[in-house]
């Protein structure tokens, strides 16, 4: 009953950017400061991905997934809710 509830407060976001992208903050006054590959991103923050035929999936629970989609948003690294 536990991994049910788990397994329900995970969500996913879609991507078509490799997995080999370097995430760089692309916000002014940041110069340009290195999150990583974004495989090693997900990985920092635990996410879950499956490569699917056209994107990338990505899941978690929504903490861990808000704190990756922040990276993905400051380095202008496109995602969507629905996938492509």
């Amino acid at each position: 009953m536990k991994q049910n509830q788990q397994r329900m407060d995970e969500i996913s976001i879609y991507s078509k950017i490799p997995l080999n992208k370097e995430l760089m903050d692309r916000r002014i006054g940041f110069n340009g400061l290195r999150f990583g590959l974004l495989k090693d991103v997900c990985r920092q923050y635990g996410i879950k991905y499956e490569i699917l035929n056209n994107c990338i999936k990505y899941t978690a629970p929504k903490s861990r997934l808000q704190m990756f989609v922040e990276k993905l948003h400051f380095s202008l690294t496109p995602y969507s809710e629905s996938q492509y």
